[in-house]
């Protein structure tokens, strides 16, 4: 298995004063690293020799924030003349200008290579304005692979590997091509190098646990672990605070963080010398001689300034419990620190030799510099609370040996403020190799104890790692350098879009309130501007609309929510992102649920904001909407439908445009002809459908119309003939042969050869003879031409003009409507003859003399003559509101025209 592998630096071609190469052999956060002259020529040489003959699996190089060479060479080789050298690569580094020169790029390079010399050839610097002289710095090198000891036993290890493989008992330390993050090198220069090296020690037990089968050892190894990593990084910025306190010459702060240093590594190891974790990890608890802390009077080793060390050993006196201290007995309270996510929750175990929980909440709840109690986000959600069933069940319903698993909340010293939650005191778990190098920027900002939180296979520990940048993000002062706050706004996005594609709801619902948080709060507090809003949203829109798509209904329904309401946010709105997005054409391929998710989030953005210049324009509208026209769902494409009419409402003729053209082809799908429909709908226009029903309507309203008419012209026939009946045949052909010199125009055209024959083309009313009459021919003069008919405007009944008042009186559907002048006879509106009768300004009518004509409200004399001379004569008593007069008129004098022989005349 491949491990960490020790070096001495054996040849440089050159290194700045007080920067020796040297340095590289001691890995801390301290190292002040190689530096190269000042004004070198490049490339520059570092050689260097292992400790024994290795076969090297990785290279790990860390680089200064300006001084940067801009390309590094390796080589290896098994002596140290050049013609040995095997050139194994080289890498590029950045220029740092994105973080302003404040970050180190750690590069790790994997490789399969065997020697014992390593070579490394460093090339020009960038260029900067902090970089004066054009010299390049490692801070750190580092090199992992098997040494020629390790590689005798690695039979032995394949022979372990497989037991417990065979036993299911094999994890990720035991696979051959494990590293440990012990041996990394971003472990070394983040911690501080005597709790490094307890952890290492405490690593180093914990495996042996695991092959001893200790588990329950094993785990509260793993938990003492992860809460020393973050008392070693707090430690290590303790002593860098404290270096640069004296290299600025401000003593009083060197001495105050001195002496915060030996306080907090004081109460650290009270807390492992009381659950005895010193003497598991292989250093002395007794009292310590010549003032050596306990870790370095162990190893023999000098140590000044530790006064603290000799209060250490007098408290211990009086705090230090027995060795086989029962956890059940006085379990330590547990304290919920508001950035500590990783919470030791205390439960029982059934061993009695076993090693109690290491505590550390207690030591760093003082130390830490945040606190929000009116935080927005609550560690109690609805989702975390307990699930009825299993806290109503009964303790013997559960074997022996799983009872304190099931325990409801509450039992057994258990806290319920976390009740249905994971138990958070194993911590997460170790992150890969990639994850480590995909979230180098967040572990560079917020630490690898909290970013491995966010890799956890454990939900809480997801969600709670959310939490804690939330804290973060929300007590950062006003004022804090800009640089600063762009590389914590970077890390905590890649945290969020991360977030965003997880499966349990609360994790992706904390990852919504951070995301809120920055939108709304952050960038607009300490004014990063328009760009950081932007890149926020581009980054974690395309996740959130992917999420609109799942199954479950919470999550897409709240992906939904907050995307329409970011829409609106004061920072996002102006960048018109979400519009953007969301109008990008899909196929007709998509998933059904994403994509009537995007139209209806396209419609509700429609209808809130209207049409735009930029974004929400007529063009971007119509072609999205015309390729969801094509999809499969039918949903979709009602949606789209009503964006489609909604757009034209709004921007008018254009949308047109992009839609086939209105005719009776395009006019066969019935989508199609919905939206024209919907068209003429918007424009005051009756539809095609609307204008066929009227046809057809007033189709039907004539048909029965002329069936009307032709009732009554039976009637007036069957009349006609009762008369004709009546009278002789002598009588009515000398009848006929009088009617064959008429007086007036409107008689011509009467007479034949045959008086029936006479009698069925001739019209009863006016007289007129025509050869075309017949049954048809006579009901279309009837309805038509007749100028001795009527239609009544209010039934549309065909009536005698001389008998028309007496019908609006006496006949007609709307006959209460109406009445009689008795002044002058004409029948009118009755609202029209409350004012007409007091007016008394009509002629008056002598009922024994006249009749009143109801078309042109003259007094006529009475007799049937003396109506047809006023209804169809050609005089200047004429009745000049009748429209049929004229035309009768004309057709008499144009039949007497004709060549043709005039009926009746013999």
């Amino acid at each position: 298995m491949p491990s960490k592998v020790g070096y001495n630096v054996i040849g440089s071609s050159g290194e700045a004063e007080g920067y020796s190469a040297k340095t590289l052999e001691l890995h801390s956060p301290t190292t002040p690293g190689w530096q190269t002259p000042k004004f070198c020529t490049y490339p520059q040489e570092l050689v260097i020799r292992l400790h024994e003959s290795t076969r090297i699996k990785k290279l790990q190089l860390l680089s200064h924030q300006y001084m940067i060479p801009s390309k590094v060479e390796f080589y290896v080789g098994n002596r140290d003349s050049p013609e040995s050298f095997k050139r194994l690569g080289y890498i590029y580094l950045s220029n740092n200008e994105k973080t302003g020169f404040k970050s180190r790029e750690l590069k790790s390079v994997h490789v399969d290579a065997e020697g014992q010399y390593v070579r490394i050839l460093v090339h020009k610097n960038h260029l900067n304005k902090f970089n004066a002289y054009n010299q390049a710095c490692i801070m750190a090198f580092n090199v992992i692979g098997d040494t020629s000891t390790s590689l005798q036993t690695s039979l032995h290890r394949n022979h372990a590997a497989d037991y417990l493989d065979a036993n299911g008992l094999a994890d990720s330390t035991s696979k051959q091509d494990y590293i440990s993050p012990m041996d990394d090198l971003a472990f070394d220069m983040y911690q501080d190098p005597e709790v490094a090296e307890i952890i290492r020690r405490l690593d180093k037990r914990k495996k042996q646990a695991v092959r001893d089968e200790n588990f329950d050892i094993a785990k509260r190894m793993k938990q003492a672990i992860a809460d020393l990593q973050k008392v070693g990084e707090k430690l290590a910025r303790y002593e860098l605070d404290k270096r640069r306190a004296v290299e600025n010459e401000d003593y009083d702060l060197a001495k105050s963080k001195k002496a915060q240093m030996e306080d907090y590594r004081l109460k650290v190891y009270q807390q492992l010398q009381k659950y005895n974790l010193l003497d598991d990890a292989g250093i002395s608890s007794q009292k310590p001689k010549d003032n050596l802390s306990p870790l370095r009077q162990s190893q023999h080793f000098d140590r000044g300034n530790n006064d603290y060390l000799q209060q250490f050993n007098n408290n211990q006196t009086e705090t230090t419990p027995s060795t086989h201290r029962s956890y059940r007995d006085d379990p330590p309270v547990v304290h919920h620190d508001p950035v500590d996510i990783y919470r030791v929750s205390p439960t029982p175990s059934p061993i009695q030799d076993d090693i109690p929980e290491l505590d550390l909440k207690q030591i760093t709840e003082a130390e830490e510099i945040i606190e929000d109690q009116n935080s927005p986000i609550t560690a109690e959600r609805y989702d975390e609370k307990v699930i009825p069933t299993l806290s109503k069940k009964k303790p013997q319903e559960f074997p022996p040996e799983y009872e304190d698993e099931f325990a409801s909340p509450g039992r057994n010293g258990s806290s319920p403020d976390h009740a249905g939650r994971p138990d958070h005191s194993s911590g997460p778990e170790a992150m890969s190799e990639k994850n480590i190098r995909e979230a180098a920027t967040a572990i560079d900002v917020f630490g690898l104890p909290l970013v491995a939180g966010a890799y956890s296979k454990t939900w809480s520990f997801r969600e709670d790692t959310l939490l804690a940048v939330y804290k973060l993000l929300n007590a950062l002062p006003v004022g804090t350098p800009k640089e600063e706050l762009r590389t914590q706004l970077k890390a905590a996005l890649f945290l969020v879009k991360r977030s965003i594609r997880d499966k349990v709801h609360s994790v992706f619902h904390a990852s919504l309130r951070l995301l809120e948080l920055i939108l709304v709060d952050f960038i607009p507090r300490h004014k990063l501007g328009k760009p950081e809003a932007s890149r926020a949203v581009n980054l974690t829109l395309p996740n959130l609309i992917l999420k609109t798509g799942e199954t479950a209904v919470r999550p897409r329904s709240s992906a939904m929510e907050f995307i329409d309401k970011m829409s609106t946010y004061p920072t996002v709105e102006p960048t018109q992102i979400v519009p953007q997005q969301l109008l990008i054409p899909f196929k007709r391929d998509m998933a059904n649920r994403l994509a009537l998710s995007k139209v209806e989030m396209v419609e509700k953005l429609l209808l809130k904001i209207g049409l735009q210049e930029t974004a929400m324009t007529v063009d971007t509208l119509m072609t999205f909407c015309v390729a969801a026209l094509e999809h499969a769902s039918g949903q979709v494409r009602e949606v789209a439908t009503r964006i489609i009419l909604q757009t034209y409402r709004l921007g008018g003729a254009p949308v047109k445009t992009y839609l086939p053209p209105d005719d009776s082809r395009s006019r066969k799908s019935p989508l199609y002809r919905n939206i024209f429909d919907q068209f003429d709908k918007i424009d005051g226009k009756p539809t095609q459908s609307q204008l066929r029903s009227k046809a057809a309507e007033e189709d039907q309203q004539k048909r029965q119309e002329l069936e009307e008419l032709q009732s009554q012209v039976n009637q007036l026939r069957v009349t006609n003939n009762k008369l004709e009946n009546s009278k002789s045949p002598r009588d009515t052909k000398n009848k006929i042969g009088t009617k064959s010199k008429p007086s007036d125009p409107a008689s011509l055209g009467g007479g034949g050869d045959d008086d029936e024959l006479d009698m069925d083309k001739m019209c009863i009313f006016c007289g007129e003879y025509d050869e075309t009459f017949n049954e048809s021919g006579l009901d279309m003069h009837y309805w038509k031409n007749c100028p001795m008919l009527k239609r009544c405007e209010h039934c549309k009944q065909v009536v005698e003009i001389p008998l028309y008042s007496s019908h609006l009186l006496n006949e007609c559907e709307r006959r209460s409507e109406f009445g009689k002048c008795p002044r002058c006879g004409e029948v009118m509106p009755k609202n029209i003859l409350a004012k007409h009768v007091p007016a008394k300004k009509c002629p008056v009518l002598n009922p024994a003399t006249q009749e009143h004509c109801p078309i042109c409200n003259k007094n006529i004399a009475s007799g049937e003559e003396s109506w047809k001379k006023h209804l169809m004569g050609s005089r200047r008593d004429a009745c000049a509101e009748n429209p049929r007069r004229v035309a009768h008129i004309n057709r008499i004098q144009s039949k007497q025209e004709s060549p043709k022989r005039q009926p009746g005349r013999r």
